[in-house]
């Protein structure tokens, strides 16, 4: 059943302008529950214009294609997409502007030009000639990558993420609150934001970089706007949630229906946070800027892709993550864009399945999602430590009352060395328990250091990373 925007919200008309997002919306909640076979044709079908369109626009595509002695209508089926060879964010960073439809080219050097932040839409874009936005990754790989959009990628963002909020009775134009890149500083300045507040009813707050006297302001903006969701960075809505907890803050009368967090993992121990202070569900999605949203978290647990606008696939030649199922994420962007990324590497692992959600939604699922392929280490006996071996280390709850962060750096010289901020309340009993589980979970030949620090500090991004891998040989060192 699709439900209706609650009138008192202007959001439904203002989408007007954005691409269609709610007649996009309508079709997601119908298409969802299509056989699976009717949701590869629908697939099959934008993949197929899709190679028809980069082969004859995009210089690079055109240039691939005749490298590699492909025709369009070689495609004949989607396991084919397989014949093209994977797109990596050095490619990107190389060829970012031959990627771009050549009929605007002149966009592009606009967009180059431009005064505007990375991404910072263009107001009533599509009735301007030059609508291409510059824009760029996290940069939390290393090197940002840069590309080109014109609204299409922005707009299937929404379309799904308003899918997603369905699933949870959560009606277009609810009110919201979202922890975004800003400062604190920079809120009450800007026009935009406050048109954001009174015409989509969205409250944008600050979310990288904060101290407590953010979260304070973060938080008496929320008690006064009333938000029905919080959506923001995993480690910002967590954060937000630690400093509720540690200063006995209430929102009585003002909590969420729905907390969703994005832009990294969401980790048990940080899932078990953000229910015990916000009291609602907890959801998290999986995408990136290069390609939107890719796959999202339902009521009953499971990462389910947007299918209607993303061809997913993953790529272990190699069997390095456990046979064919289980390897790096590859994405191909179906929707009419722009620049087109086909079978684009994430840099995750994981594994695509159909759909055995009791939800009864047929669209495909993300299994077994280990994290970055830089941040799992094979040991020699063939055991995979991913990221969640250390979220589930620092749940014990003798542990989880000692330290407030931790991040794990795996050292060159093949040594463990971990960053651990105390809280108030930390032992010298959970340094002996987290000592004697590595040890028992790691060759006696691995030295595992910790490191007593007063913060951690983030990336660029606004990212807590996890783990750090200075390691050249992961495989010779566990």
């Amino acid at each position: 059943m699709i439900r209706r925007p609650p009138r008192s919200t202007l959001f439904p008309y203002t989408t007007l302008f954005r691409s269609n997002i709610i007649a996009h919306y309508k079709r997601l909640i119908k298409s969802e529950w299509y056989p699976e076979d009717l949701l590869q044709q629908l697939q099959f079908n934008k993949l197929i214009n899709l190679i028809k369109h980069s082969n004859r626009c995009v210089p690079y595509y055109t240039k691939k294609f005749k490298e590699i002695g492909l025709l369009p209508q070689d495609i004949k089926d989607i396991d084919d997409i397989k014949l093209l060879p994977p797109l990596t964010r050095e490619d990107v960073i190389e060829y970012h502007k031959e990627m771009v439809d050549m009929r605007f080219q002149s966009s592009v050097r606009i967009a180059d030009n431009s005064k505007r932040e990375p991404g910072e839409p263009i107001s009533f874009a599509r009735f301007r000639k030059h609508k291409l936005v510059r824009n760029t990754s996290s940069g939390s790989t290393g090197t940002p990558t840069v590309f080109y959009e014109n609204g299409s990628i922005t707009s299937s963002n929404w379309a799904n993420e308003l899918r997603m909020r369905n699933w949870y009775g959560i009606n277009p134009g609810a009110k919201e609150m979202r922890m975004a890149r800003i400062s604190t500083e920079y809120m009450p300045k800007n026009r935009t934001l406050l048109m954001r507040k009174y015409l989509w009813n969205q409250l944008v707050l600050p979310g990288t970089n904060l101290s407590d006297a953010d979260y304070k302001i973060c938080y008496e903006n929320i008690r006064k706007f009333r938000p029905k969701v919080f959506w923001g960075f995993t480690s910002a809505l967590s954060g937000l949630a630690e400093y509720i907890q540690k200063n006995s803050e209430k929102l009585p009368g003002h909590c969420p229906d729905l907390v969703i967090t994005w832009a990294a993992p969401l980790y048990e121990h940080e899932k078990k946070v953000l229910m015990s202070v916000f009291g609602c569900p907890v959801t998290n999605i999986y995408g990136a800027r290069e390609v939107g949203h890719i796959a999202a978290i339902c009521p009953h647990g499971t990462f389910h892709i947007n299918q209607e606008s993303l061809l997913v696939e993953t790529d272990d030649v190699d069997g390095d993550y456990g046979g064919k199922e289980s390897g790096e994420i590859l994405v191909t962007t179906l929707e009419n864009t722009l620049m087109p990324f086909i079978r684009y590497r994430m840099g995750d692992v994981g594994r695509i399945a159909s759909s055995d959600c009791s939800c009864g939604r047929s669209l495909q699922v993300l299994k077994d999602f280990l994290g970055r392929t830089g941040e799992i280490f094979i040991t020699r006996d063939g055991r995979m430590i991913s990221p969640n071996f250390w979220c589930r280390t620092f749940m014990n709850d003798r542990i989880a009352k000692a330290f407030k962060r931790f991040q794990v750096i795996y050292k060159r010289d093949g040594n463990i060395s971990i960053k651990l901020v105390r809280k108030d309340n930390s032992s010298h009993e959970a340094e002996s328990l987290l000592k004697e589980f590595l040890k028992k979970n790691f060759h006696s030949d691995i030295k595992v250091d910790f490191d007593y620090v007063e913060k951690i500090e983030p990336q660029i991004s606004g990212k807590y990373q996890m783990v750090i891998n200075e390691a050249e040989n992961n495989t010779s060192l566990l």
